[in-house]
C-alpha cells in the first residue's frame, strides 16, 4: 500500500465504459488502478503482481465475477486480497452467491461515486487493521525473543566460562608441579592438551555467543530510522554476490530492469544476508546450496524474489517459523531460530513493506514487496 488510504486496485469488467468510469473515480481519489476486460486478463496481472483490492463485475463471458472470485480464495497466496463486485440491481440472487464465494461487498449499477468511495476506503481500512495486526504480532514475537536471549547467552557463555576456569586451574598447578620438577614430558603434553581442548571449547562458545549478539543487533535495527538512498538495483545485486564470495553457496541475482530508485538499500542487503545465512543453515546436506533471487521495480514497488534449493520448512509451519528460536537445525550448529524473525521484523516493520512466504517442493520462497521512490 502506498500513501495513507491509497492502495493498488484491479478492476475487472468487459464493458469498457465500466472500466472507464471506475479508473477515473479510483483514480481521482489517488488510487493506483489496473484495468482487465475479463477474468483470464485479470488472473494473468494478479500472478504478476497481486493487487491490494479487486473489483470485478459479477456477470462476464467466459469465466464470471465470482469464479475469479473462487479462484483467488482457492490460492494461498492470494485468498487475502478483497474482492468487491459490481452488479446492477436486479441482481439479488447473483449478489447473494458472490457474497458465499468470498466477495466482501458489492457496488450496484448505475455508478455513485461517492458510495464507490466509501466502500472501497471500508476495505482499505480493514487491510489497514490487519496489517497493524501483523506488526502487533511481529512485536509480540520479538518480546517473546528477548525471555530466550539470556537462556540462548547464558548457556554457551556458562560453558565458556567452565572451560576457561579449568584451563586456568590447570595451568596453576601444572606451574607449581613444575617448580617442584615431579612432571614428566608426557604429562606435561598431557596437560596442556588437556588445556588446548579447554580453550577450544570456550573459544566455540564464545564464537556462538558472538554470532547471536550480531542477530540481536539486526533486530535493533528496526527501531532505527530509515536512510532512503540513490539505489541501484544492480549495484545492488553486487554487493550481495561480493559478500558471500568464497562461501558454499551459489548465488544468481536476476535484475529486471537496471532500475534506480530511493530507499534502505543498507537494510534491504540485511534481510538478503539474513535469508541466505538461513538457507546455509537449513541447506541440504549434499550439494551446494543454490539462491536464486529477483529484483524489480513495479508501481513504486520494489518486488524481491527469493527461492533457495534447501530443506523448506522442514515439518514446521509458517507461522512457527516467525516465532523466535523455533528451528529444525537446533544442537551443534548454534544455529538459534532467528533469521526468519528477524527478516520479517525488518521488512514489515523497518522497510513498511509485505512478505509471502511458500514453502516448495525443493526449498523455500520468499517473495517481498517494499515501497520505494523512483527516481
Amino acid at each position: 500500500m502506498g500513501m495513507k488510504g491509497m492502495a493498488d486496485i484491479l478492476v475487472v469488467d468487459d464493458v469498457a465504459e465500466n472500466l472507464h468510469m471506475l479508473q477515473l473515480i479510483l483514480r481521482q481519489q489517488g488510487h493506483t488502478v489496473l484495468a482487465a476486460i475479463n477474468a483470464e486478463v485479470a488472473l494473468n496481472i494478479i500472478q504478476r503482481k497481486p493487487p491490494e483490492l479487486v473489483i470485478t463485475d459479477i456477470k462476464m463471458p467466459g469465466t464470471s465475477g465470482i469464479e475469479l472470485c473462487k479462484l483467488l480464495k482457492a490460492e494461498k497466496h492470494t485468498s487475502h486480497i478483497p474482492v468487491i463486485f459490481v452488479s446492477a440491481h436486479s441482481d439479488t440472487d447473483w449478489i447473494v452467491e458472490a457474497l458465499h464465494a468470498g466477495g466482501n461487498d458489492y457496488i450496484t449499477k448505475p455508478f455513485i461515486p461517492a458510495e464507490i468511495l466509501a466502500r472501497v476506503d471500508t476495505q482499505i481500512k480493514l487491510l489497514d487493521a490487519q496489517k497493524s495486526a501483523v506488526k502487533q504480532q511481529l512485536s509480540q514475537v520479538m518480546n517473546e525473543m528477548v525471555i530466550g536471549v539470556a537462556h540462548e547467552i547464558n548457556t554457551p557463555l556458562g560453558t565458556a566460562i567452565t572451560a576457561v576456569s579449568h584451563c586456568s586451574d590447570t595451568i596453576y598447578k601444572l606451574i607449581n608441579t613444575l617448580k617442584e620438577g615431579e612432571l614428566s614430558s608426557d604429562e606435561i603434553v598431557a596437560k596442556l592438551t588437556e588445556c588446548d581442548t579447554s580453550l577450544s571449547l570456550s573459544e566455540r562458545n564464545l564464537t556462538r555467543v558472538a554470532k547471536f549478539v550480531s542477530m540481536v543487533k539486526q533486530i535493533a535495527r528496526v527501531e532505527c530510522p530509515v536512510s532512503p538512498t540513490r539505489v541501484s538495483l544492480l549495484e545492488l545485486s553486487e554487493k550481495v554476490q561480493c559478500a558471500w564470495l568464497n562461501k558454499p553457496v551459489s548465488i544468481e541475482i536476476i535484475v529486471h530492469h537496471e532500475d534506480v530508485a530511493l530507499f534502505d538499500g543498507g537494510l534491504l542487503a540485511s534481510v538478503i544476508d539474513t535469508l541466505i545465512a538461513n538457507s546455509l543453515s537449513h541447506g541440504r546436506q549434499e550439494g551446494k546450496l543454490e539462491v536464486r533471487i529477483g529484483l524489480g521495480i513495479e508501481d513504486a514497488r520494489l518486488i524481491v524474489s527469493y527461492l533457495d534449493n534447501g530443506l523448506g520448512l522442514d515439518g514446521i509451519s509458517e507461522e512457527d517459523m516467525l516465532k523466535p528460536f523455533v528451528t529444525t537445525k537446533r544442537g551443534n550448529t548454534g544455529h538459534v531460530g532467528l533469521s526468519a524473525s528477524v527478516a520479517a521484523n525488518l521488512i514489515v516493520n523497518a522497510l513498511n513493506g509485505s512478505y509471502q512466504v511458500h514453502d516448495r517442493q525443493h526449498g523455500l520462497e520468499w517473495q517481498i514487496s517494499l515501497p520505494v521512490e523512483p527516481v
